[in-house]
Formats: C-alpha cells, sequence, structure tokens
C-alpha cells in the first residue's frame, strides 16, 4: 500500500506528474482551506452562521448580510489566498534559483522597493496619486529595484552568490531610507503605512483581487509546466547545460517570475516575506524537492498560512484587527526555528 502511494503516476494532461501521496496532501489542503475560507466567511463584528452565509450569496445588494460578504469578506478572503498562493511560489523559485533554502522572495529588493516607495506615498505625498493608483506605484517600485539588482548581479548568467550579496546590500540601503521615512514623517501617515508594511488585507476590495489573480495567472501559473527545468537547475548549471537546458535564459526568466509575483503582492497586500520563507519548508516535508508537486503543494499552503493568519488576525483581539504578516510571523517561526535544529541535528 505505502508504494502505491509513493509510485508517480503519469496523468496526462496534468502539467505535473506526483505520487498519489502527492494527490492526496493536496486533497487534504484543499479540504483545509476551504473549511478556513467558511470560518473566515462567518467570523467577525457582524457574525453569520451557514445558513446566512447561503442566503447572503443570492440576497439583494441592500441586504445587510449579502453587503458584509461581499463588499467586506469575500474579497479580503480571496485576496489572502491569491497572496499567499503568489508569494510561496516566489520563495519556491528563488530558493531553488539560489540553491538556498532560507532565501526569501524579497531577497532582490523587490519588498524593499515597494516599501519605500509606498511610504513616500502615503508618508510624504499622500496627494500625489490616487487611491487606485497605490498598488501600481508599489508595483513599479519593486520591479524597478529588482531589475536594478538582477543587472548589477548579471555577468552572462545569474550568479546565485552575486546575487544575494548585492541584493542583501541594497536592501539594506533602502531599510535604512524606510526607517528614516518612518521617524520623521507625519505620525497619522507613518501609522497607516506601518499598518500596510505588517501585511495588512484591511484595505482590500475587488479591484486588488482583479489585479493580483492576473499577475498570478500571468506569471506563476506557467510555473507548473517548468518543474522538469527547475528539477534540473537544482542539480546544477553545468549539469543543465549538458541536458540540453539553456539555464542562463531560464533562471532569468523564472527569475523575473519571481520578481513580478513578490512585486504584486506586497503592492496589494503589503509585506508578507515570512510566507514566500515557511510555505515551501513546509511542503518539502511532504514531497521533498519534487518540484513537480513541489510547486501546487507550497501554493496552497501558502494560501493557507494568510487566509489563517489574516482570519486570526480579525477574530483575536475584536475589534482590534492584527496584521496578517504579524500573525503568520508569530505562528510560522517556532516551527521553522525547530525544523532548523532538526536538519541540524542529522
Amino acid at each position: 500500500m505505502s508504494r502505491w502511494l509513493t509510485t508517480p503516476r503519469r496523468c496526462p494532461g496534468l502539467p505535473w506528474v506526483g505520487r498519489p501521496i502527492d494527490v492526496l496532501a493536496a486533497s487534504v489542503l484543499l479540504l483545509l482551506l476551504t473549511g478556513l475560507t467558511l470560518y473566515a466567511a462567518g467570523v467577525g463584528s457582524y457574525t453569520m452562521g451557514m445558513a446566512q452565509l447561503w442566503q447572503g450569496l443570492f440576497a439583494d445588494e441592500k441586504a445587510l448580510s449579502a453587503n458584509v460578504l461581499w463588499e467586506l469578506r469575500l474579497p479580503r478572503i480571496l485576496l489572502a489566498i491569491l497572496g499567499g498562493a503568489a508569494m510561496a511560489l516566489a520563495g519556491v523559485l528563488m530558493q531553488s534559483l539560489t540553491r538556498n533554502p532560507l532565501a526569501a522572495p524579497g531577497l532582490v529588493g523587490v519588498e524593499a522597493g515597494a516599501s519605500v516607495t509606498m511610504l513616500l506615498i502615503l508618508v510624504q505625498w499622500p496627494e500625489a496619486l490616487p487611491l487606485p493608483l497605490y498598488p501600481l506605484a508599489a508595483l513599479l517600485g519593486g520591479l524597478a529595484v529588482a531589475l536594478f539588482i538582477v543587472a548589477l548581479s548579471w555577468r552572462g548568467g545569474i550568479a546565485p552568490l552575486r546575487l544575494i550579496l548585492v541584493g542583501v546590500g541594497l536592501t539594506a540601503m533602502l531599510g535604512a531610507v524606510a526607517d528614516l521615512l518612518i521617524t520623521y514623517g507625519n505620525i497619522d501617515r507613518v501609522e497607516s503605512a506601518l499598518m500596510w508594511l505588517g501585511g495588512s488585507l484591511h484595505r482590500s476590495g475587488w479591484p486588488q483581487v482583479q489585479s493580483l489573480l492576473i499577475w498570478l495567472l500571468v506569471a506563476g501559473m506557467p510555473l507548473l509546466f517548468c518543474h522538469r527545468q527547475l528539477n534540473l537547475l537544482q542539480l546544477g548549471e553545468s549539469v543543465a547545460l549538458s541536458r540540453g537546458l539553456n539555464a542562463p535564459l531560464i533562471m532569468l526568466l523564472l527569475l523575473l517570475c519571481s520578481v513580478t509575483l513578490t512585486a504584486a503582492t506586497v503592492a496589494n497586500i503589503g509585506v508578507m516575506t515570512f510566507v514566500g520563507l515557511v510555505a515551501p519548508h513546509l511542503a518539502r516535508q511532504l514531497c521533498g524537492d519534487r518540484h513537480g508537486a513541489l510547486l501546487p503543494l507550497s501554493a496552497l499552503f501558502g494560501a493557507v498560512l494568510v487566509l489563517l493568519g489574516d482570519t486570526l488576525g480579525r477574530a483575536l483581539l475584536p475589534p482590534l484587527q492584527l496584521p496578517a504578516g504579524l500573525v503568520v510571523a508569530i505562528i510560522g517561526a517556532p516551527y521553522l526555528l525547530v525544523l532548523l535544529a532538526r536538519q541540524r541535528n542529522r
């Protein structure tokens, strides 16, 4: 029985080939995500049971239950799921490309660039842009910094060590700029900016859901068809080149996908670095480094983590809302420390 569960099965039409146990793990995570979605839709200042939720789905938009469900909770839930999946996929790519299990999606300065851009807008020039353009500005800021770091570290290809060193240096510099803006900015504006920096979904809406969904489809879905290339890159560039893979080009395209997913997520829901770090580790406990299963399982773990963090942030200390990013870090950090300690003792 155990051999059947761990034997890979070819599934025509599917972008990845996994073992039955991988399908079982994905099914369990989907069920967990569904249960969390139902709980998140009902919990809050206005509590709704299953009957009210069902009525709210089809009730007139003027009804209170329908208004709360469609205008407040469903966009927030979907944004948490999409953002968690995007950050997890970005984390898998960054860890695979650098061959460093502790690499986070913000390693190449995406989050630092988006954060400084948002701080400049929120603290220094709050009337420079209309509110709907805030995510676009953060996205462009994050992409600009990431591309600058890639250009500095490019030497006929992506050198993982050089990429890490340049990214850490520029991120530290941008962090100093962010601290300067927070320290000397208007206190009321800084408070709003800090809420966003903590990874909060309190400003979620359907435009943000649409924006993040588009970026996830553009930069995330193709990754499910790149698992074989990622498996080869894990063995080193020389091995990948010997198998006919254009390693520099593939690494650049995959890095751009990671950067785009990170920038889009940070632009719409704030900083969620820890999700991109811990979700791939959780998935590896089930499937190892086989990217055919690692990519979808990491996306599911990321979605569960962000939705769980946001739901707990709303439910623990009402009416106070804790940022989802902080809750995820509080929950996930102890597990990550235990996991690293176990690996060191092996």
